[in-house]
């Protein structure tokens, strides 16, 4: 079973975050990290060490794996045409998802498919979300429908 989980990170000033290979996006939601400022974030697939900045970080990662992880904030069946590549999207805010993904709250109050949510509090998408509050999602996409604004994104290949 593929999933996409999310996991929240919170390090001390130089503490190392160990990443497997395997599709991954990183967003930093407050501090530094491996030369990423808050309100940044970047895809990997590659095995990696990024260490935090001086003021250490506040990370939200997303991860798709084969398995579902029990420590994550959120995890998320998805189902994906093995025949088919996609992409890995960030989005800050924005309409709504153009694929399977996972947001995280990061300022105000949203309503979540009629549920409240707060800073921190995680969601799956698509869903319908209004109230006055920012929101990082990430979507697994197409390859060809992966154009638009994004804070990262990269190809994955099942």
């Amino acid at each position: 079973m593929t999933s996409l989980s999310l996991y929240e990170d919170l390090l001390t000033p130089g503490e190392e975050l160990v990443l497997p290979a395997g599709g991954r996006i990183v967003y930093v939601a407050s501090g530094e990290l491996a030369g990423l400022h808050a309100g940044r974030a970047a895809f990997g697939s590659d095995e990696a060490t990024i260490s935090a900045g001086s003021d250490g970080a506040t990370v939200f990662r997303w991860e798709l794996t084969e398995w579902s992880a029990d420590d994550a904030k959120l995890s998320a069946p998805v189902e994906l045409d093995p025949w088919a590549d996609y992409a890995m999207r960030c989005e800050l805010d924005g309409g709504p998802a153009a694929g399977q993904g996972i947001g995280c709250v990061l300022r105000g109050e949203l309503i979540v498919d009629g549920a409240r949510v707060q800073p921190f509090g995680a969601f799956v998408e698509p869903a319908e979300v209004s109230g006055s509050g920012t929101f990082v999602r990430v979507v697994l996409v197409r390859a060809e429908e992966s154009n638009g604004d994004a804070l990262a994104q990269g190809s994955l290949h099942l």
